[in-house]
């Protein structure tokens, strides 16, 4: 098993003895993430960065006591995503843990979390099942996107989009959510999917899947992946002419870094829903530019989330002088998120943290100002009109149970 660690430790003195609500003398926090493979743009080493910048927005320290990052590498293994985070709470004294990006390693680390009454920061994985049949509004928070918001946004966007689909999917848990989300809301929206495909994590070459979409001659074809997978299927999505006669929405080009990756050349024109606009206001641009700075490379939706989330964590570890993730939860709820992140979020009973969203369009090459001015904004949606209401929720009982 190949493990990586990163430590970025305020002090290695003993907290004092005022601060002993604090386990282990410090607060500790993990990002577990994709540090070598398909997901390491969006999230891995620029969800470390993002992490440690929070934590020295606090001087690296909460009431006196020290804050600790630490990273590893899971390799979208649940297997290897679950032992790390054993050894971590179990050995190592660790809090929290943030990031995970795929959805069945963060299934994994969740059941853990539960066992040793540990926080879960989830930033970048998607399904929607965290805050519905698997919650544990006690132990995680779901704070950047999930499939129920994406599907239902697609829906509010289909008179632009087109009424018939096409889906090329990754073959996991996050794909088929993905998948089944938005084809949920394509129907309910008088739209119609009539067709899908499947690809394994990792797939290089796309050739056959754009010819069953072209030969489905569905309105949209919509690409149900993300990290690597995305990238590689938006290019041969325009190598194939598909953009010429079918509209393309990259489910997993939902990132300034994977946009630049492709090229504006190759994605332009494009439309997909962020949970994230990088120039909406004073605060985004401030973390956009100091991120650039320090990585050169912009930040994507999951690092600033990341960012957001640990920043929130640390605010309320600070508010209670508790780390027990049940005090801490219930501070964050109380709450609101004002950051780089979004200007008006809210932490739900169910642990979804709900915030406006937007549909973008990926800018043409004439119309970019500058290496990073990729995108233009087509429309804001409120979070309560996106993202899954308590009202329907699977977890609103247990949620009332834990409080």
């Amino acid at each position: 098993m190949r493990l990586v660690t990163v430590s970025l430790t305020a002090s290695l003195l003993f907290a004092p003895a005022a601060h002993a609500e604090m386990s282990g003398g410090k607060v500790k926090i993990g990002v577990l993430t994709d540090l070598s493979g398909p997901y390491e743009q969006n999230s891995g080493v620029g969800a470390v960065e993002a992490a440690k910048m929070a934590a020295e927005e606090f001087g690296n320290k909460v009431n006196g006591v020290p804050v600790e990052i630490i990273a590893a590498d899971h390799q979208n293994k649940p297997d290897i995503g679950a032992a790390i985070a054993r050894r971590w709470f179990d050995l190592d004294g660790v809090d929290a843990i943030t990031d995970l990006v795929n959805s069945a390693v963060a299934f994994a680390v969740l059941e853990i979390a539960k066992a040793d009454n540990k926080a879960v920061l989830l930033t970048s994985a998607g399904s929607a099942d965290f805050t519905g049949k698997a919650c544990a509004p006690n132990n995680l928070v779901h704070w950047v996107y999930d499939t129920y918001e994406i599907g239902a946004a697609i829906g509010r966007a289909l008179p632009e989009l087109g009424k018939t689909w096409f889906f090329i999917t990754a073959d996991y848990v996050y794909g088929r959510a993905l998948q089944d989300g938005a084809a949920t809301f394509i129907d309910k929206n008088g739209g119609r999917v009539v067709g899908s495909v499947r690809h394994p994590l990792g797939t290089t070459d796309f050739s056959s899947f754009m010819l069953q979409a072209q030969t489905s001659k569905a309105e949209v074809v919509a690409l149900a992946n993300g990290g690597d997978d995305a990238v590689n299927s938006v290019k041969s999505a325009r190598e194939f002419g598909i953009t010429e006669k079918q509209k393309v929405v990259p489910f997993g080009l939902d990132s300034l870094p994977a946009i630049h990756a492709t090229s504006l050349q190759l994605a332009q024109g494009m439309m997909y829903v962020s949970p994230w606009l990088p120039d909406r206001d004073a605060a985004a641009k401030a973390f956009f530019a100091k991120f650039l700075e320090r990585r050169n490379t912009a930040p994507s939706s999951f690092q600033v989330g990341t960012y957001s989330v640990v920043r929130s964590y640390l605010k309320a570890v600070e508010a209670t002088n508790s780390d027990d993730p049940k005090t801490v939860f219930a501070k964050m709820r109380e709450t609101r998120i004002d950051d780089a992140f979004t200007p008006n979020g809210r932490l739900r009973p169910d642990g979804r943290m709900v915030h406006d969203v937007y549909v973008v369009q990926i800018k043409s090459p004439a119309e970019s100002k500058g290496e990073w001015d990729l995108l233009k904004l087509v429309a804001t949606i409120p979070g309560d009109q996106v993202f899954r209401p308590l009202s329907d929720n699977a977890c609103l009982p247990l949620a009332a149970e834990q409080k």
